[in-house]
Order: C-alpha cells, then structure tokens, then sequence
C-alpha cells in the first residue's frame, strides 16, 4: 500500500470518502488510517481503524508494546448474516 497525500479541494470537501468512514457500536464515527513499517529492507503497510488521529496514535504506541499474532484468517462472516438452526 502506498500512501498519497492529496490536496483536500480535489473532492470541494474536507471529510473523508464513505468507505473511509464507519460507525462503531458506540454510534461514534471511526475513520480509517494508514500504517507503514520496515521489514527485511522493504517498506510494508496495513491499516486501522480509530476515532480521530489521536486515537490512531494510542492504538500504534499500544500495538508496539502487546501486538500478537493469533494466527492466520481464512474467511469472515457478516455481522448480520442470518442465522440457521
């Protein structure tokens, strides 16, 4: 992933694009950020999501002193998917 600053008058608004904006289950919007480090000589990205920029700078001082890794991801369900019995 590689992030680009653009001008904010590109899109007349300063808010950002809706997938790049939620609602947690709290009703408080949470945006979308991007993360970068360095790893065997490349630079890698992912991203979280938080509720302002403060919030995202908790998150990574937080991730560098507990971060695990709880495995590998093979599908995700819907919140809202319908149950069967």
């Amino acid at each position: 992933m590689n992030v680009i600053s653009f001008n904010r008058s590109r899109n007349g608004h300063d808010d950002p694009d809706a997938a790049f904006v939620t609602t947690g289950i709290d009703g408080r919007q949470l945006y979308r950020f991007a993360l970068q480090y360095e790893m065997d000589g490349k630079t890698w990205a992912t991203d979280i999501w938080a509720y302002s920029s403060e919030d995202a700078e908790k998150r990574v001082a937080a991730m560098r002193g507990s971060l695990t890794l709880c495995g590998q991801l093979y599908a995700e369900v819907e919140a809202d998917a319908p149950h069967h019995t």
